[in-house]
């Protein structure tokens, strides 16, 4: 039974993709921790704990824990700009070293990366997995995320040791959607109080982000993880776009407003200097064709955030 080390596992996608894994039945999975707390709760969704305070400044507990468990795949959704980097040089080293210890026959070490469509830009046209980011692109990404452009092309220049695929969902929604929260709430907590104030959300108004619902990603990794030593085999470009709809950031505003009654005005009033809100505002138009057909994906969320606003309205509801 295959082995998975999920960095970033107590996290909104980590969590669902640790139990996606889980209720396959064919992973061994584990997730880092950083409290007891935490650790108790990957316990009891039946992930092995690996208790790790500070991951990006002190990352030997979850990397003894690769060697001495003899993980097969480590998964990385923790977004850790400043430690992504380290953990990747240092999985090069455990990668060599298995490499040298089976006279290169291998099977190779593999790394799964989460990344994110903002790498691409804001764009109307069509993008997919196969274009140019950064530099060399006609869209830059936005500043939040632009170190991730570098990253990935360190973690596709290390097939040479390591088995890899970089995994970029869209605009992630659905259940908890922590991602939303500071943009949701105030509309939310007005509704509450029946309050007719007007509510200003700091985000564009004519962005037509991508999206993806977070069971659809958490099957998506799985097909990678199952996957991983095939996709590296052959000629396949390791990068997967995930994407299942396209959609007005002002409807979106606008359902949620309608469901929760909000009788008040309300303006989506530009990203302005906010980095997190400029990104959350960028559109995308894409496709996740290669996804669906390389790694058998099938995604079935596919009514959209706006069809389907009076549930995902509820959910989020339900946590305040």
């Amino acid at each position: 039974m295959p082995k998975v080390l999920i960095l970033g596992a107590t996290g909104y996608v980590g969590k669902r993709v640790a139990d996606e894994l889980v209720t396959s039945g064919q992973h061994r999975v584990f997730g880092v921790a950083r409290t007891e707390a935490k650790a108790r709760l990957l316990s009891l969704g039946e992930i092995t704990p690996i208790l790790c305070p500070d991951p990006v400044a002190q990352p030997a507990p979850f990397l003894d824990a690769i060697r001495h468990h003899r993980i097969d795949v480590v998964v990385d959704i923790a977004v850790a700009s400043q430690g992504s980097a380290e953990f990747l040089s240092a999985l090069r080293v455990i990668g060599d070293e298995r490499l040298r210890a089976s006279g290169g026959r291998g099977p190779k070490l593999g790394f799964v990366y989460c990344s994110g469509t903002w790498v691409h830009g804001s764009s109307p046209d069509l993008v997919t997995d196969l274009d140019a980011v950064g530099d060399s692109a006609p869209t830059k990404p936005p500043a939040l995320v632009s170190w991730r452009v570098r990253l990935e092309e360190a973690i596709l220049a290390s097939s040479d040791v390591l088995d890899v695929a970089i995994v970029r969902p869209a605009l992630v929604y659905g259940r908890e959607g922590t991602i939303w929260t500071f943009f949701m709430l105030p509309l939310l907590q007005a509704a509450q109080k029946q309050s007719t104030e007007p509510i200003e959300i700091p985000l564009e108004s004519h962005s037509r982000p991508g999206l993806i619902h977070i069971d659809d990603v958490g099957t998506a990794f799985r097909c990678v993880v199952e996957q991983l030593p095939l996709i590296n085999s052959g000629s396949v470009y390791p990068v997967f776009d995930l994407v299942t709809s396209q959609e007005s950031m002002l409807e979106i505003f606008r359902a949620a407003a309608a469901v929760w009654g909000y009788k008040g005005q309300l303006s989506l009033v530009g990203a302005g200097d906010n980095a997190f809100a400029r990104a959350m505002s960028s559109t995308m138009r894409g496709s996740s064709a290669r996804a669906m057909q390389l790694l058998r994906w099938q995604p079935k969320r596919l009514n959209g955030l706006v069809a389907d606003m009076d549930i995902h309205a509820a959910a989020f509801a339900s946590q305040y």
